[in-house]
């Protein structure tokens, strides 16, 4: 695997260097090679190149038409995909890409007709399986012909599989046709039963109880969305503005656009970057006003490490979109990436000077300021938050939580233990408010008996966490239980590669006698990236200048 990789890589080098003469082509094997390594290091866009030409020269091998078409998909090249998507449909119809291309290419026909017939030939599979119904319903409105669709969308939302989705596109089509009673159940089964869709569909809900004088439904929809999302920008709009976009399709193109946004959404929280990267440029090829599906491909272009085409992508989003100021956040996010935290802060903070009263502003900026460890400013802000809070709520531990978080690394161990004590009044069995209490008492020798309930409390919700198995090892150690903590490390070490994880395991060996083990995890820890101050303890470590600081209460035993 590594010696193919470095040929990839070399054969990619030769190539680009050929490229300084004038009459310079990739051959075909060069290219080949050249997108395959690209995709491998998610180059979308060279991929992309490559993956055309190659193609080009043979235009005979299916395989290579295939990987070239979900190349220039990803790339967002739709006109360039959709012959190459053509002629693969045709030759291998089981490839569902292909056989969308020819739907794209019949909707920049406006021939509905034509999509609804292309759409009941294709044989899906995966996240097409139940997307095909609510596409085919969308092609059979446009068509004006029966839409029978929205039974079979009915029936799939009463399975339970993506019952937003399926509530929301049948809301969504029956406004378009023209049947508001039917759209005003579909929007109001979201509401009533649905405890997972996203804010923006019910910022589409309100908006339509809103066009329609529903004021009862509305005012639950808020109510909802603030006891599910009591953070969300969209809840910021619906009660700060009286103006919001409207999220009302008016063309079947765009609600085709949304249900492959929706699948794009759904890909890439499922951890499917280049699914979803494919299905969000289809969504903006189809309706390029889409701000949701740029704001999408701005996030997934930040996930696989190419912020500057998600700059590009987020700064596509309007001033007036209902997602802007997520948009705007990402961005700043992305800038402190790149340039640090003055000019990330200079953004948000321009943007949180206009709008004062939206907490997800002063709440980026605490998380900006924590991120730089300047924990006095983080902190500076959380107060702020705290503040303009009148009456403390349920919705409010998350602060509590992430505000105690700041003061315990800022060193005010007082305030940040009264922080995460009033989170735990709100949700006393959250496993990582229960763990960050718990490892803090633990590490300060206080409160033991009840610092390890709570992290085997933690350990028992969050088995796989490899953070919180730490801090059940780190209990162990702080206790004196060395050979116990060496197990819960190593499980810990298994889950989850930390330079502090691995130190710790290193600190447990060496209690338990295992000097070599020991030194052996600590140049592991090494290679993880350590601060500058753990480097130097580990170092001292490994040489033998300095031993690991023994359990602080090794002597203790909880009850």
């Amino acid at each position: 695997m590594v010696f193919m990789k470095i040929l990839y890589l070399l054969i990619f080098i030769f190539i680009q260097n050929q490229s300084f003469a004038a009459d310079w082509r990739p051959n075909q094997v060069g290219s080949f090679l050249s997108s395959k390594f690209a995709r491998s290091i998610t180059d979308i866009d060279k991929a992309a190149y490559y993956a055309q030409y190659s193609y080009s020269q043979n235009t005979a091998a299916s395989g290579l038409g295939i990987i070239a078409l979900e190349a220039l998909l990803a790339n967002g090249q739709i006109k360039e995909a959709i012959p190459i998507g053509i002629k693969i449909s045709n030759e291998v119809p089981e490839i569902t890409l292909a056989q969308y291309l020819k739907v794209l290419d019949s909707l920049d026909s406006n021939n509905f007709n034509k999509t609804l017939e292309l759409l009941r030939k294709v044989s899906p599979n995966g996240i097409d399986t139940y997307i095909l119904p609510i596409l085919q319903t969308w092609a059979a409105a446009g068509s004006n012909q029966q839409i029978g669709g929205l039974k079979i969308i009915k029936d799939q939302a009463e399975r339970g599989v993506l019952e937003p989705i399926y509530d929301y596109h049948s809301a969504l089509i029956n406004e378009f046709i023209g049947n508001s009673e039917a759209a005003k159940i579909n929007y109001s089964n979201i509401i009533k039963k649905s405890n997972n869709a996203n804010a923006q569909v019910y910022l589409s809900a309100a908006e339509f109880f809103k066009r329609n004088n529903n004021q009862g439904l509305l005012d639950k929809t808020i109510a909802k969305l603030e006891r599910l999302k009591p953070y969300s920008n969209e809840l910021f709009l619906l009660k700060n503005s009286n103006v919001s976009p409207s999220k009302k399709i008016n063309n079947v193109r765009d609600g085709i656009a949304e249900i492959f946004l929706n699948s794009a959404e759904i890909l890439f929280n499922e951890g499917l970057d280049r699914q979803a990267l494919i299905y969000g440029q289809i969504a903006l090829y189809l309706s390029p006003n889409l701000d949701s599906a740029s704001y999408l491909l701005g996030k997934i272009f930040r996930s696989i490490n190419n912020n500057e085409r998600a700059v590009k992508y987020l700064k596509n989003v309007k001033d007036n979109s209902s997602i802007f100021y997520d948009a705007k956040i990402t961005y700043a996010e992305i800038i402190y990436d790149i340039e640090g935290t003055e000019k990330s802060f200079a953004i948000l903070n321009k943007l949180h000077k206009l709008h004062p009263e939206n907490i997800n502003l002063s709440r980026s900026i605490a998380e900006l300021f924590y991120k730089s460890e300047n924990f006095d400013k983080s902190i500076e802000y959380y107060d702020l938050i705290f503040s303009k809070i009148e009456k403390i709520e349920f919705k409010h531990w998350p602060l509590f939580y992430s505000s105690g978080i700041a003061l315990e690394r800022g060193k005010k161990w007082e305030r940040a233990e009264k922080q995460f004590l009033m989170a735990l009044k709100f949700v006393p069995d959250n496993p990582q408010v229960l763990n960050y209490l718990g490892y803090s008492w633990i590490d300060q020798g206080i409160n033991i008996n009840a610092a390890m309930e709570m992290i085997v409390k933690a350990a028992e919700q969050r088995p796989s966490d490899g953070y919180i198995i730490d801090s059940l090892g780190w209990a162990f150690y702080q206790i004196g239980q060395y050979e116990e903590a060496v197990i819960k490390l190593e499980k810990a070490v298994e889950l989850t590669s930390d330079s502090i994880i691995i130190d710790h395991l290193g600190d447990a060996l060496f209690y338990s006698g295992r000097k070599i083990e020991a030194v052996f995890q600590w140049k592991r820890a090494l290679e993880f990236e350590p601060s500058e101050e753990m480097t130097n303890k580990i170092k001292e470590k490994i040489e033998g200048t300095i031993i690991p600081k023994a359990g602080i209460n090794a002597a203790s035993k909880p009850i």
